[in-house]
């Protein structure tokens, strides 16, 4: 079954540059025959058959029905009700993007990353959507809410000597899916700084942020890009760690003396 998460993704996708198409599904009601609004928004009754097609096969609409299972037709057209799960979700959440075309850039495959820069962009609700539909990279990371400190710890340590930093998303599963956050935002904030404190020397400057998304709280551990200047050391065992794509590595003699020397390893 497809999740409320998904159909989101499928309609910020579906909506891209298309604005009629957009048009066409916030006048499905449940009420109005694929004529009438055609009407409404001024175009063809062929045209809005197409886009309503697109809309049933991305499963954001579907046709109204009876009491006996029969498709309700007026004039001749079908009348269409949108997805029960998304009835209620307000169309800021399908729109574009917030400009970031001077944070990112296109991968070789066409992927949107934030670019390498001296700070870190803080993503929007619908960014993360899009985050969490395409995985953990070097520069996000998700856990799941209950997670050890010591744990979100490590992956700050390993983000402070990366060129871009990184941001840990609190409240997600390493698939994705949005949980949501299981405490309040300062708390999760006196935990991490605590352990940050007591783990990482020196102690880094570390903020959380929150952000709602579709009505569930995700904590953002956001962790600066390296200074070229300090390096942190994890007091627990010695060692200095660095992130490499979704993983976090001890750094090697040679890799700690280019650090020194204010080289990026990565």
């Amino acid at each position: 079954m497809v999740d409320l998460q998904e159909l989101i993704v499928r309609g910020r996708m579906i909506f891209d540059g298309a604005s009629r198409r957009l048009e066409v599904f916030a006048l499905v009601n449940g009420s109005r025959s694929t004529r009438e609004i055609a009407r409404k928004a001024g175009r063809s009754l062929p045209a809005v058959d197409n886009d309503t097609k697109k809309l049933r096969d991305m499963e954001l609409i579907q046709e109204k029905k009876d009491s006996k299972g029969n498709v309700i037709k007026k004039d001749g057209s079908i009348v269409y009700e949108k997805t029960p799960l998304i009835r209620h979700i307000p169309f800021s959440y399908f729109g574009d993007v917030a400009d970031t075309s001077k944070l990112v850039k296109k991968t070789q495959k066409g992927r949107a990353r934030i670019s390498k820069s001296a700070s870190i962009h803080v993503p929007s609700e619908n960014e993360i959507l899009d985050i969490c539909k395409q995985g953990e990279d070097q520069l996000y990371e998700f856990k799941a809410p209950g997670v050890s400190a010591d744990k979100i710890t490590k992956e700050i340590a390993g983000f402070l000597h990366t060129k871009g930093g990184g941001i840990i998303l609190y409240g997600v599963e390493d698939d994705g899916s949005i949980i949501g956050a299981d405490m309040r935002r300062q708390d999760l904030d006196q935990k991490i700084q605590n352990s940050v404190r007591n783990t990482v020397s020196p102690p880094p400057s570390i903020e959380i942020k929150e952000r709602k998304v579709m009505g569930s709280a995700v904590l953002l551990v956001v962790v600066p890009p390296w200074d070229r200047k300090t390096i942190y050391q994890n007091t627990l065992d010695g060692r200095y760690y660095i992130r490499r794509g979704t993983n976090i590595f001890a750094l090697k003699p040679d890799e700690i003396k280019k650090l020194s020397q204010g080289v990026f390893v990565v």
